[in-house]
């Protein structure tokens, strides 16, 4: 186990295993690379996708199969040997969440630009 610390949830343990690792880092953050899932709550379809380094950035997301259940992902050759990937591995896609302040009534998720996760490596890559 490890601590981090969120500006939000304050110093959080978490498991080394469930660390998230985006080698190409994040639109908008390149340089920042490894994250965590943390819950909101067991009855909540949302999550906070928490950089392990950097406590003031997070990011609401989304499995995208709750907006789209028809979602399919398009993962170039490159893409697939980034994330280590088989044709058996586990994988998560995720979509940001964007919340206005104030208008939570006006949430949107970027469709446009998943985050895919071979839950096998761990490895993640935001695809544009």
């Amino acid at each position: 186990m490890m601590t981090i610390q969120t500006s939000r949830f304050g110093e959080v343990e978490v498991s080394e295993d469930t660390l998230l690792t985006f080698p190409s880092g994040l639109v908008g953050f390149p340089a920042i690379q490894q994250f965590v899932v943390l819950d909101v709550a067991e009855d909540c379809h949302y999550q906070w996708l928490q950089a392990i380094c950097e406590p003031d950035l997070a990011m609401v997301i989304v499995d995208v199969h709750f907006i789209d259940t028809e979602f399919r992902a398009q993962i170039s050759d490159e893409g697939l040997t980034e994330l280590g990937m088989t044709e058996t591995d586990p994988v998560l896609i995720m979509a940001v969440v964007t919340i206005p302040s104030g208008r939570p009534d006006q949430a949107t998720a970027n469709l446009r630009a998943p985050l895919v996760v071979n839950l096998r490596t761990r490895k993640g890559k935001q695809l544009i």
